[in-house]
């Protein structure tokens, strides 16, 4: 009978100048002749090369990797020269990156039997613990979202309550306009400055944990605004500061959710959910402030909105996120911030151990199916896993990196800086600006735009201001199912959000100059303004799907930095909206000069939106750390 015998080796794809890979695979082929070893050379020199990185695109999956099978045959009674047959390579996909490479094995069987085949690949976007890939894991992300939305309900109503409030508090305290501007827009000084800190630590550690200490934050300067008004100015203006940093982390924080959690094509639809319950959230404080006040004094609308995190914090505690899967982003990350921390401890050479130091080396590597790891990247760049010029020596302590390492040490504000740098992130931020001066300004005084110019009287003004949330918040739930729709019906990523987002900037701008004009709303009263007002901010939730949703398209690595880089613009916007309104209404007592300023912003946020949206992933995004990439503003 003739035999045939085979070594089987698995090896990954691997950066050129790695001797080790091609060591391993020489060595596993020894046996089979010199014909074999030279076919093995041949097949770990092409195993070496380099190839040239393609650009993800989004909903992309990851290829996986390979394992490679080296074969011989021989035998004596075929009477072969020298008992050795020709190899062949045999490719075929290796199952996940987690098992390390295993050490060359021998496998015999009779002539012209099949290799044994490979284990099932596991494709990066399924199983039971992928977003959306199963049954539990798709309740998961979405009882995440369920709950985040909650909590943002509690955000926004905390820091709305107080645009009623203000007018009891006004009338006790003696405030003239430009004073309670000063006290509303104290808020977002303090909320302006975790807006990039709260992402950038969401990005790192996950948002769950960084929402749940932004509530619980929030609640407790929430609850003790009273004591704080009674205190002084100082007092009641730290109060309000500090509200401010606590709500400045929510919304990074749930955007690192979504984009670590929920699967692509869901996540205009999670962005559109949570956004909307901050409409909801200032519905909510609208709606009950007003009753609260007219029977129980404005003190209990802080005490009671305080409390509801008492409610919410034991409901999020349990709830896990979705632990990192192959190819996730969270994954990534989580190797890469591995991968920096041993090269800045100059711990990065290849250890040894039973599986070979070359299975080691690439089971340190934090690869990722599809995606070269941050030492594959390093040698892109030049360099050697290890720095320098592969000699494998670690690096000293306090030694200078080299520049492959540097780039992987690089820190979070140089990754920032790169990417403001992008016309597509100047977008979010330029855009973010101008549509939230108009929400912020009008959010902020729309209680006492109906006091003032139509005499409304508190008690009753939860009608008027209730409606325009209730119906943006339900807009704003559908618009970002309507851009995934979009998208997947065949409209392009950018058209998708350039259309909903001039839509949603444009029509509030004309329905506010309505509200105020004689003709229309002006003369028809508190109700025909409210009706103006409510189909203004109908129509701005539909930027839900536009600007809101971009920072997930051209940086899904860094989303929690960029939206908090674009909710940080959005914040100044409302440092100086809700103070000017203040001194215009004192200097010349004319709405009709608060909403044009208004409107005009509107316009030209649409204007810039327009010109410089992006839709694709930026290469500053894809970069190690940051690093800076062509196409750079």
């Amino acid at each position: 009978m003739a035999w045939r015998w085979r070594s089987v080796v698995a090896v990954r794809r691997v950066p050129r100048s790695d001797p080790f890979r091609s060591a391993a695979l020489l060595a596993a082929s020894a046996a089979a002749g010199p014909g074999a070893a030279a076919a093995a050379g041949a097949a770990a020199a092409a195993a070496a090369a380099p190839a040239r990185r393609a650009r993800p695109r989004r909903g992309d999956a990851a290829a996986p990797p390979a394992a490679y099978s080296l074969s011989s045959a021989s035998s004596a009674s075929d009477g072969d020269a020298g008992g050795a047959g020709m190899p062949t390579l045999h490719r075929a996909p290796l199952d996940g990156l987690d098992t390390p490479a295993t050490p060359p094995s021998l496998a015999f069987g009779p002539r012209g039997a099949a290799a044994p085949p490979p284990p099932a690949a596991a494709g990066p976007s399924g199983g039971a613990d992928a977003p959306g890939g199963g049954g539990g894991a798709a309740t998961r992300w979405q009882l995440l979202i369920a709950l985040a939305a909650l909590g943002i309900v509690i955000c926004y109503a905390d820091r709305s309550n107080m645009s009623t409030a203000i007018i009891p508090m006004a009338a006790d305290f003696g405030w003239d306009k430009s004073y309670q501007g000063v006290v509303l827009s104290a808020f977002f000084l303090g909320y302006a400055t975790t807006q990039i800190l709260g992402g950038t630590l969401a990005d790192r550690y996950g948002g769950k944990a960084v929402l749940a200490a932004g509530v619980a934050l929030w609640s407790l300067f929430t609850g003790i605004t009273p004591q704080a008004a009674g205190g002084g100015a100082a007092s009641l203006l730290a109060a309000r500061v500090l509200l401010g940093v606590g709500e400045g982390v929510a919304f990074p924080a749930v955007h690192s959710i979504i984009a670590r959690n929920v699967p692509v094509d869901r996540q205009s639809t999670a962005v559109g959910i949570v956004t909307a319950a901050s409409y909801a959230g200032t519905a909510l404080a609208f709606g009950l402030s007003p009753a609260l006040i007219a029977r129980l004094g404005w003190p209990t609308v802080f005490y009671l909105f305080g409390a509801m995190a008492l409610l919410w914090l034991p409901l999020w505690a349990p709830v896990r996120e979705a632990p990192p899967r192959p190819g996730s982003r969270a994954a990534e990350a989580a190797a890469e911030a591995e991968e920096r921390e041993s090269l800045l401890s100059g711990d990065g050479g290849v250890k040894a151990s039973g599986g070979g130091a070359a299975a080691d080396e690439e089971a340190a590597s934090g690869l990722v199916p599809g995606k070269p790891g941050p030492r594959q990247r390093a040698l892109a760049a030049g360099g050697t896993p290890r720095g320098g010029g592969g000699s494998g020596a670690a690096a000293a302590p306090g030694a200078a990196l080299p520049a492959p390492a540097a780039a992987l040490a690089r820190s979070p504000i140089d990754t920032l800086k790169v990417l403001l740098r992008q016309r597509e992130v100047a977008a979010i931020c330029v855009t973010q600006y101008c549509q939230s001066y108009g929400m912020y300004g009008l959010l902020t005084w729309l209680p006492t735009f109906f006091s003032d110019y139509y005499g409304v009287e508190v008690g009753s003004l939860g009608g008027l201001t209730l409606l325009p949330y209730l119906v943006q918040g339900a807009v704003g739930a559908a618009s970002g199912a309507l851009a995934d729709r979009l998208i997947s019906g065949g409209w392009g990523v950018r058209t998708t959000r350039v259309v909903l987002q001039v839509i949603g900037m444009v029509g509030p701008a004309v329905c506010l100059l309505a509200a105020v004009s004689p003709g229309a709303g002006g003369g028809g009263g508190a109700a025909a303004a409210s009706a103006l007002i409510t189909a203004g901010l109908g129509l701005s939730a539909l930027t839900l799907g536009g600007v809101s949703a971009s920072h997930l398209d051209i940086a899904p690595r860094h989303a929690g930095m960029v939206f908090g880089a674009g909710n940080t613009a959005a914040t100044l916007a409302g440092l100086v909206a809700v103070p000017l309104t203040g001194v215009l209404l004192d200097r010349t007592g004319s709405w009709v000069t608060v909403f044009t300023v208004v409107g005009l912003h509107y316009i030209a946020g649409a204007a810039v939106w327009a010109a410089w949206a992006g839709g694709e992933q930026l290469e500053a995004d894809l970069a190690e750390g940051g690093a800076a990439a062509p196409g750079d503003a």
